[in-house]
């Protein structure tokens, strides 16, 4: 298609989009059960912050953002992290974002 712009598929997906994807995983593969937490580092904490506000701001929605879960599961900041979901079992699965 003329013009049609290709997407790159091996980009990282952002902070957002990406605990979507980690916490749809865990749902699907622990019988929907919530993950214990998630663990973010501040830049990662901050960027996720920035989306929910954007996202709320495009809603026309001033209500402030909270800062300590996302659907429904904890929020921790941690400098030493890669960036984790702490699962259901308690086993640690990386968070694939920009």
């Amino acid at each position: 298609m003329a013009g049609a712009q290709v997407r790159n598929n091996t980009q990282m997906p952002n902070i957002y989009d990406a605990l979507v994807q980690v916490i749809a995983d865990h749902w699907k593969a622990h019988d929907s059960q919530y993950p214990k937490k998630i663990i973010l580092t501040p830049a990662q904490f901050d960027s996720l912050g920035e989306y929910r506000r954007i996202g709320r701001l495009a809603l026309n929605d001033d209500k402030a953002v909270d800062g300590t879960k996302f659907l429904g599961v904890p929020l921790e900041q941690d400098p030493g992290t890669p960036g984790l979901l702490i699962a259901t079992d308690g086993s640690e699965i990386a968070i694939a974002a920009q």
